[in-house]
């Protein structure tokens, strides 16, 4: 194979690559978690939980339910509310802060949206984004006011040398 065969096969391939349009990912769950959602599966119980300590780690964890609708986490009691559950396909589990009794959930919707700490009517980020969508541009953009001033300056030096 000749150097320029390998050359047009490299541009091809490069080529394709910026052509593919980038895949999302989609969330995959840690394998701890996924082997607690099998231990859970056996058990009636228990419940899978995304325990957040104030060390700022995320630990995934199997608790017993005590008493209907508690559990104990490192000897802390935290409350469950069956409306708090996170889902992600057929797996359901809790997130429980050490710091707080009540799991963590979109339950306090409207409390956040009366101290007006909600993303839905953000005003600093809906200006910024109306700032950037109603930028003016240059019509033909930076290269071609360059090449205009290139082709200018080698104009007015031939008009120099031609005019004496």
């Amino acid at each position: 194979m000749s150097r320029l065969d390998k050359i047009e096969r490299k541009q091809k391939e490069l080529e394709e690559k910026l052509t593919q349009k980038k895949k999302e990912k989609k969330f995959k769950l840690p394998f701890k978690a996924k082997r607690l959602f099998k231990q859970e599966r056996k058990k009636a119980d228990m419940v899978v939980i995304q325990y957040l300590t104030r060390k700022y780690q995320v630990i995934w964890i199997l608790g017993r339910i005590i008493g209907g609708d508690t559990i104990v986490v490192n000897n802390k009691v935290h409350r469950l509310n069956p409306k708090a559950i996170w889902r992600h396909g057929k797996n359901m589990w809790y997130i429980v802060r050490e710091i707080d009794r009540e799991p963590v959930s979109n339950l306090d919707y409207n409390k956040v949206r009366a101290r007006r700490q909600d993303t839905d009517a953000d005003v600093p980020l809906i200006k910024a984004v109306l700032g950037a969508v109603q930028k003016p541009t240059l019509p033909g953009g930076k290269n071609t006011w360059i090449a205009i001033g290139i082709i200018a300056v080698v104009a007015v030096i031939l008009f120099m040398f031609m005019g004496k």
